[in-house]
């Protein structure tokens, strides 16, 4: 009898086992929840305003000095070291041809120097932009079209020999003192058919000395100091201001940082800014459209306008600051501000000008 027992109670305890594990499912077949699943991460696609992109390499097309550009240059490498600069040197002229030529195909990312019209004349060549230092840049040279940016001013400068002046018991203080008949075959001036600072210095002084506020009254005033002249012509730009300093002539037309460096050499001028008023014009920078290197071109920009790059060009270079808050710090050079300027003349036909003067001059031979 109890062994009868024992056996009911196995089987009755198997049953019970089997009746439980038949409750549950298995974890295997047990489907995972929804909110289990990792979202997709979106696809960003890239819009039409996306900035560009920084590389490794710069193409500087430019106009100015050696002296100028490899002083830029330097200074913009130790700020940003990665980037490579290939600079191409050229005139004015010949760089805004070789950017038209290249207008499908752009090699340049930079033009470096220039006036407002060789910008205004590659208009379609150029991708416009608005530096971040532009509010510090004096208002009246910013371009409004962000077509170009101005790197520094230029100002026609009066230089004299002061101890040839004193000599001749001549004071100069503007355009109507070179007149003066004791200055007569004591000025160096170049010829404006073949300089173009020459010809600059020449319009300003027809603006200046105009009796109707045309171009063409100012050229009663031209005949007299060509006159003046006595016949003679300095054989280039540069000579007009190295007869000055060597002591060949009391007075001389060029730009003003040849008389500063001039000055700040030690030499025996000084220099003369005409009350009668001065036109004042920029040589600028611009961004090529299309350029390979559109970011590292901006960057330029940013830098040849900075606090910075604008007090070494003034202070090593001797040019007048674009920048509205960089001082002068040499002697007896005017702040820009105290200057007193013209509009420089919105119709000149710069190669009426040259005719005209060479009509005058062979006149007077």
């Amino acid at each position: 009898m109890k062994k009868l027992l024992s056996a009911l109670l196995i089987v009755v305890m198997a049953l019970s086992l089997v009746a439980c594990s038949g409750q549950t499912e298995p974890a295997a077949t047990t489907p995972p929840a929804e909110t289990s699943q990792p979202e997709a991460t979106p696809v960003v696609e890239p819009t039409e305003n996306a900035g560009p992109e920084p590389t490794k390499s710069l193409v500087l097309y430019t106009s100015a000095g050696a002296s100028e550009y490899e002083l830029i240059v330097s200074l913009f490498n130790a700020k940003y070291p990665d980037i490579t600069v290939e600079v191409v040197s050229a005139g004015t002229g010949e760089l805004a041809s070789r950017i038209t030529a290249e207008k499908d195909a752009p090699y340049g990312d930079v033009l470096m120097g220039g006036g407002a019209t060789t910008f205004s004349a590659i208009a379609e060549m150029l991708e416009p932009y608005v530096s971040e230092n532009t509010a510090s840049l004096f208002p009246q040279f910013v371009a409004a079209d962000g077509l170009y940016t101005p790197c520094y001013v230029n100002v026609n400068s009066i230089i004299y020999n002061k101890t040839l002046l004193a000599n001749l018991g001549v004071t100069v203080e503007g355009w109507e003192s070179l007149t003066d008949e004791r200055l007569k075959g004591n000025i160096s001036f170049a010829s404006p058919a073949d300089s173009s600072s020459a010809l600059e210095t020449l319009i300003n002084m027809l603006a200046a000395m105009s009796t109707d506020g045309t171009l063409e009254g100012g050229w009663d005033y031209a005949q007299k100091f060509f006159e003046n002249l006595d016949g003679k012509l300095a054989a280039s730009s540069s000579d007009a201001y190295k007869n000055v300093v060597e002591g060949e002539y009391a007075v001389g037309l060029c730009n003003e940082d040849k008389t500063i460096s001039y000055m700040k050499a030690g030499a025996d001028v000084g220099v003369v800014y005409a009350k009668e008023g001065i036109t004042l014009r920029t040589s600028n920078i611009g961004v090529i459209k299309g350029g390979a290197n559109l970011y590292n071109a901006r960057l330029f920009v940013d830098f040849v306008t900075s606090l910075e790059c604008q007090t070494a060009m003034e202070a090593e270079l001797n040019v007048r600051p674009a920048r509205s808050d960089v001082a002068m710090t040499t002697e007896g050079r005017v702040a820009t501000a105290d200057l007193i300027t013209l509009p420089y003349p919105t119709d000149v036909d710069s190669s009426a000008v040259k005719t005209k003067f060479q009509d005058v001059w062979t006149s007077i031979g």
